[in-house]
């Protein structure tokens, strides 16, 4: 929560966003889900600049983010399915 509270109070309603069935809902939904991934990947990096360490292994960090990044996308992607986009009516 280190000065991340509006990222924080973002990631708990925007979710929710999903109760209001209209199209530019659901569209704003998926590019922000597309959004988090420049999130994760920034948080990263801010992560290693603070715990870095000469010869240091950074791989399980890496490994973490890039799998926080791939649940990401596939969160986004899964908004792209037919039966959502039917109960959206698009």
């Amino acid at each position: 929560m280190n000065g991340n509270k509006l990222l924080m109070i973002g990631s708990l309603v925007i979710p929710m966003l999903l109760i209001v069935m209209r199209r530019p809902v659901l569209l704003f939904v998926q590019w922000t889900t597309f959004f988090g991934i420049i999130i994760w990947i920034r948080a990263g990096v801010h992560y290693i600049g603070h715990i870095i360490e000469p010869n240091g292994n950074y791989f399980m960090v890496v490994i973490f983010f890039s799998i926080l990044s791939l649940w990401t996308v596939l969160s986004g992607l899964l908004l792209y399915d037919d039966n959502i986009r039917r109960l959206y009516r698009l």
